[in-house]
C-alpha cells in the first residue's frame, strides 16, 4: 500500500511560485529640451526621493529604493524596489515633474523586471 500526498493529485491544487521579493526598474530622466548639465547619481537619488515625498508624503519617503547603476551620459539608472512598494514608487515617479538647470524634467520607467539580468544591455 503506497501513501501519496492527496493534495498534489487534486485537480484544483496548483504549485504556485512565490512572488519575487524585488522588482528592478530602468529609469530615465528626460526633458523636451537638451540637458547640458551632468546629472549625478546623487541627483538621480534625490529626484526619486522628492517624487515619493511630493506625491505620497512621509509614507512615500519611507519606501525602500536602491540605486544599483547610474549612466550619466544616457541619464539612465537601474533601481531596486520591494515588490510590495512597486506601485507606490512607479506612480510617484510618473506623476512627478522637476527642474534641472531651469529645464522641465520627468522620470520615465523604460523597463521593469523581477530579474536584474534582463535589464542588462
Amino acid at each position: 500500500m503506497s501513501t501519496t500526498n492527496t493534495s498534489n493529485t487534486k485537480p484544483w491544487f496548483k504549485n504556485l511560485k512565490p512572488i519575487q521579493e524585488w522588482q528592478y526598474l530602468k529609469v530615465k530622466i528626460w526633458s523636451d529640451e537638451e540637458l547640458d548639465v551632468n546629472i549625478t547619481e546623487v541627483s538621480f537619488r534625490m529626484s526619486i526621493q522628492q517624487a515619493l515625498q511630493s506625491i505620497f508624503g512621509q509614507v512615500g519617503a519611507s519606501c525602500y529604493v536602491n540605486v544599483l547603476d547610474w549612466n550619466q551620459y544616457r541619464n539612465e539608472g537601474i533601481i531596486k524596489v520591494k515588490q510590495s512598494e512597486l506601485t507606490t514608487v512607479w506612480s510617484s515617479m510618473l506623476n512627478h515633474q522637476f527642474l534641472i538647470a531651469n529645464k522641465a524634467c520627468a522620470l520615465d520607467v523604460v523597463s521593469s523586471s523581477a530579474h536584474l539580468i534582463s535589464l542588462a544591455q
